[in-house]
């Protein structure tokens, strides 16, 4: 049941238009809703609650649910927002239809490396000296 409640608010945030499909119509949703939901383990718990108090509701009165999660409560809204909004953005034919490559590491050349560096970026850390914590035991 969990995951036709992310579904239905899926669709309710990410809508069918003249244009373009439902959040849920893309094939692979469900494939990358499981593991946007697995990204924010930090926050099972309360995307869990926030989804049972979501579960049955018909469109219309899901859609002025989450109107009022997001007015008065902004931090769970944002958590449940994401992980619909963020499967959908990964599936690959979205991600492509919208043109976003994903995220990619940009490793500085050794030159750039250098003048950072150079900059005086580590001094505060240089002269504050090392220092370390010994684990117990």
């Amino acid at each position: 049941m969990e995951l036709a409640t992310l579904r239905a608010v899926a669709d309710v945030l990410i809508p069918e238009t003249d244009t373009d499909p439902a959040a849920t119509r893309a094939a692979e949703y469900d494939v990358w809703l499981h593991r946007a939901v697995d990204a924010r383990a930090d926050s099972f718990d309360l995307l869990t609650g926030t989804v049972a108090a979501l579960e049955g509701l018909p469109p219309a009165l899901l859609d002025a649910a989450l109107r009022r999660l997001h007015a008065e409560e902004p931090p769970v809204f944002a958590v449940l927002s994401a992980v619909v909004a963020g499967a959908w953005l990964m599936v690959p034919e979205v991600k492509a239809a919208v043109g976003y490559p994903g995220q990619k590491r940009d490793v500085p050349r050794l030159e750039e490396a250098v003048d950072q560096i150079s900059d005086g970026i580590l001094d505060p850390v240089l002269e504050r000296g090392h220092f370390y914590t010994p684990a117990p035991g």
